[in-house]
């Protein structure tokens, strides 16, 4: 004790305060180091971010585009339809601009991506040859069909007309050969079936002169059967040579492409190797000043333990020996250092913790009695042990011993147990019980149960507040989306307008907002001639181009029929004007043919109008966006009109 009392005797707050203090400067000389190589690497990996990664990047962009390029020619040459090969045709000519674009960023400096680009340039004039070849093809082809069909009609006429057997022998014979015509797809049986034919003319020529005249005027006289089967295979050959120079050109396009993505590829990869040369110099460096700092922090608490941590001890061990501290014992450590303090508070916890001992003790013994008196259901674990059971619980489980937790149903023991692991007051959500068909939630609590911790479970029947939570969520679901949203286009409808206009009227909306209003050019004559089916389709088809060049903060809006709105809260004139602009243009864009209109594809028509006067109301600004509209229609429709005070401008 009086080597306890030597050391106690010397202050320990200087002491403490320079030992802080050399930890601390230490800290922020490592930190200072590991900032300065960490700066270092930081400088190099932006220098590889800023130079040859947006390089790779691009290159990657452009060999996805090439082939997507390729993919879009080979459709273009298998293309059925004039009206899809212009549509493939409109997105070569999109591809060839976006490549052009990104190779534009990589040009300066290389030669193989300016070799690359004059290549790419010439694919648009190459593809767009083959398809006004592939186009010229797809007449003679239409035209070559109708001839066909007429020689078989007249064909057909004269077999019904004649009675003699040999002329009827002939016709059935050019009958079946006009047929196997249609289907041909062999230059070697095409030439066989005008052979065939030229036979049967010639036959027909010494018996049927009249019959031979008529036929030979639609298979053998200019522009006749014969005549477009020639001028079909020179128009196909045509084709075919120009989709091989087309794969041609494209296979130089994509060995370019991979070519000059793996040179760059291989100088990034290099950079990289550098790069990880100097992560590893920079994780030398940290490990080298980590155990600097380790061996200078093991000095210094090794100082620590010297100086503190053995007066601590003392303290310890008047802990271990007695159960309480006296005043005596305080007013020793008073008298010697500012462990005093520390003493003193120790006392008072201690003279707390033994007051509130005595009061669990007492209240357990009071939570015994309520718990067992109570008509809940209730039960108290120690673990799995089961200390306690209420009669109702008992009853609920009738079926089940329970001893223990696990005389519990499978599915309550492991809700139980992990209401119980979490250390959480209430099971987070209900749980079906299958025995007893009903929903229970459960709560916990730490009691002492006889001097033991334990855990009060009590279970809660939520049955019926489950149930009515349930149907609410569904009716308010179903009555939300049926109220707000159009059934056919997925666009909001009349009434989400209509909740718009009571809003701005209660004071409740953003200022300056803007009226896009949408009508389908001859909507009626398109449904007429393609039916409402096809109408609805078109619809469809205009809703998907508003909603996706409506801004986030709009509203797309089916107002009626053929008529749609876009709402732009606080929304500038120019803005307004761009976005109507846009949509007009993607409609048109489409292609959608409609020989009712005078533009032939289909178009739509916008009326434009901003919030001039925070006074005006919602239902204005749309009167004025109406007008606009109508205005927009005289002047030849597939346009834009903005409503600027009595008069109206063209955009």
């Amino acid at each position: 004790m009086a080597e306890v009392d030597h050391h106690i005797r010397k202050s320990l707050r200087a002491r403490i305060t320079a030992v802080i203090l050399m930890m601390v400067l230490l800290m922020l000389l490592t930190g200072a180091l590991c900032i300065f190589y960490f700066l270092k690497l930081s400088d190099s990996v932006n220098r590889q971010a800023e130079q040859e990664l947006p390089s790779l990047q691009v290159l990657n962009s452009v060999q996805l585009g090439i082939t997507r390029l390729s993919n879009l020619a080979n459709d273009v040459a298998n293309s059925a339809s004039p009206a899809y090969s212009r549509i493939l045709m409109s997105q070569v000519r999109d591809e060839v601009r976006e490549l052009q674009s990104s190779l534009h960023k990589l040009t300066a400096g290389n030669e193989q991506i300016a070799r690359l680009t004059e290549i790419v340039g010439k694919i648009e004039p190459s593809v767009t040859s083959m398809s006004l070849s592939k186009a010229m093809l797809d007449q003679v082809d239409a035209e070559l069909l109708e001839k066909i069909k007429q020689a078989m009609k007249l064909t057909i006429r004269n077999h019904n007309d004649v009675s003699r057997a040999g002329v009827e022998l002939i016709l059935d014979g050019m009958l079946l050969d006009l047929n196997d015509l249609v289907g041909v797809s062999h230059l070697y049986q095409q030439n066989q079936i005008v052979a065939s034919l030229r036979k049967s003319l010639t036959q027909l020529e010494s018996i049927a002169p009249r019959i031979h005249t008529e036929l030979s005027t639609l298979l053998s006289a200019p522009k006749g059967v014969f005549d477009l089967l020639s001028l079909r295979e020179r128009h196909r050959t045509e084709v075919v040579g120009m989709s091989t120079q087309n794969k041609i050109l494209l296979g130089n396009v994509v060995d370019f492409g991979h070519r000059v993505y793996m040179e760059t590829e291989a100088n990034v990869a290099q950079q990289a190797k550098n790069l990880s040369l100097n992560a590893e110099s920079f994780i030398d460096g940290l490990v080298i000043a980590f155990v600097v700092q380790l061996l200078m922090a093991i000095s210094l608490l090794g100082y620590l333990h010297r100086q503190l941590f053995r007066r601590l001890h003392a303290l310890k061990e008047l802990l271990s020996f007695k159960r309480e501290i006296t005043d005596e014992d305080v007013a020793f450590f008073d008298e010697q250092n500012e462990l005093g303090s520390l003493v003193k508070q120790l006392q008072r916890y201690m003279t707390t913790i033994a007051k509130q001992k005595t009061q669990i003790e007492t209240t357990s013994q009071q939570l015994q009695s309520i718990i067992k008196h109570s008509h809940m259901k209730i039960v108290v674990l120690q673990g799995d042990q089961l200390l306690y059971c209420s009669e109702p619980l008992k009853q609920l489980f009738s079926n089940h011993a329970l001893t223990g937790l696990e005389g519990f149903p499978e599915n309550v023991a492991a809700h139980i147990r992990e209401v119980i692991e979490s250390k959480s007051h209430t099971y987070e959500g209900a749980f079906w019980d299958r025995e007893s068909q009903s929903w229970y939630d459960i709560t916990r609590d730490s009691i002492v149960w006889e001097k033991q911790p334990a855990d009060l479970i009590c279970f809660s029947d939520v049955t019926e507040h489950i149930k009515a939570e349930q149907e609410f969520k569904r009716t308010l679901s179903v009555a939300q989306n049926e109220a707000q949203t159009d059934s056919l286009t997925g666009l909001l409808n009349r009434k989400s307008f209509d909740n718009i206009s009571v809003a701005y009227a209660n004071g409740d909306g953003v200022a300056n907002f803007a009226i896009l209003l949408f009508d389908v050019d001859y909507f009626k004559e398109y449904n007429d001639q393609f039916g409402h089916l096809q109408g609805d389709n078109v619809l469809k088809m205009i809703a998907t181009v508003i909603k996706r060049n409506t801004p986030t903060t709009g509203l797309a809006i089916r107002y009626g029929g053929e008529e749609l709105l876009v709402f732009i809260p606080n929304a500038r004139i120019e803005e307004a004007l761009d976005i109507a602009q846009t949509i007009v243009e993607d409609v048109f864009s489409q292609e959608v043919p409609h020989p009712s209109s005078p533009h032939q594809f289909l178009s739509v028509s916008c009326g434009v109008s901003i919030q001039a006067q925070t006074e005006d109301s919602v239902l204005q600004v749309f009167d004025q966006a109406d007008k606009s509209l109508y205005k927009a229609k005289k002047r030849g429709r597939n346009c834009v009109m903005v409503w600027s005070g009595l008069e109206t401008s063209l955009l």
